[in-house]
């Protein structure tokens, strides 16, 4: 029964996945239609390529962004994230948006110059994670502008 799971891991993995966005020098391009066709190239020989140039990018399989920016690290458990304007300062209002439930499709070496193009928070200023580590509930907040060149696990 093992080999139906290897199976179909081996297929998504390989067949089933979606190129997001491509950093070469410091120039980022997401989310452009050129991306289809690395569709018909298998993710393992798309990743060898990428790797060899140095490329990095960031790619969707399962409905979970992943890339290839740093090392794999694991975030705490985040309860709630909030992005709002600067004069709101998280109270409740209409320019206050809770992205919760998207922010968990994210892996922790996502850049967030990402997440914030992805999610179309330009519009707001500062972002406010509520989250669960070494048994604290935590409230944060930052300026969007000063992580946009973060990781999300650079931030906790």
């Amino acid at each position: 029964m093992n080999y139906i799971f290897n199976i179909r891991k081996f297929f998504v993995n390989n067949f089933v996945y979606t190129v997001k966005a491509v950093e070469i020098n410091n120039y980022k391009l997401s989310n452009t239609y050129l991306f289809y066709i690395f569709k018909i190239i298998p993710f393992f020989l798309l990743k060898y390529l990428f790797n060899t140039f140095n490329i990095k990018y960031i790619y969707l399989i399962d409905n979970i962004y992943i890339s290839n920016y740093g090392n794999f690290r694991i975030i705490p458990i985040i309860i709630n994230v909030k992005v709002f304007d600067d004069d709101n300062i998280c109270n409740t209002s209409n320019n206050e948006t809770n992205i919760s439930i998207h922010i968990k499709n994210y892996t922790g070496n996502i850049p967030m110059w990402y997440i914030i193009q992805n999610e179309n928070l330009n519009k707001f200023q500062k972002i406010k994670f509520k989250f669960f580590s070494k048994g604290k509930m935590i409230d944060n907040i930052f300026n969007l502008t000063e992580i946009n060149n973060k990781l999300l696990y650079e931030i906790f």
